[in-house]
């Protein structure tokens, strides 16, 4: 998805979502920006990799993105599993990275704490939304 005209910002999904998350942020943002909203390898309609890809491939397809529409530098914003491919895009590529935006952002240094006592509680939704049925349950819902 892109729309708007101004300097390039791009959108970063979360998990398990995909562009349409910002939906209703585009058309603001479009005013002032060259908006940029791709789904991330193996979200929505993108090929589906047999092997969950690093956070470096990730920023790696971001910038091969970003070299085939011609755009040098641009902005990101990113949240959840987007936030996390900012880390490795800021470090990586410097140069094309003009500015970053975090938000529900997990940092990479977390390590097992997530599995400490009482952590593992939070988690519950990404094991819901891995069951078989939730794709086809949240689209009847919707």
């Amino acid at each position: 998805m892109r729309d708007g005209d101004g300097p390039t910002l791009v959108l970063l999904h979360g998990w398990p979502e995909f562009w349409y998350t910002w939906r209703k942020n585009i058309p603001a943002l479009a005013e002032s920006f060259d908006v940029v909203v791709p789904d991330l390898r193996g979200f929505g309609d993108s090929d589906k990799p047999a092997n969950v890809p690093a956070a470096s491939d990730y920023a790696d397809d971001l910038i091969e993105l970003l070299d085939a529409l011609d755009i040098n530098r641009a902005g990101f914003v990113g949240h959840d599993v987007g936030a996390f491919v900012m880390h490795d895009l800021a470090q990586q590529y410097r140069g094309q990275v003009d500015r970053q935006f975090f938000f529900k952002c997990p940092h990479p240094g977390i390590g097992p704490r997530w599995l400490d006592n009482g952590h593992y509680k939070e988690l519950w939704y990404q094991a819901f939304n891995q069951m078989d049925w939730s794709a086809t349950y949240f689209v009847k819902a919707t």
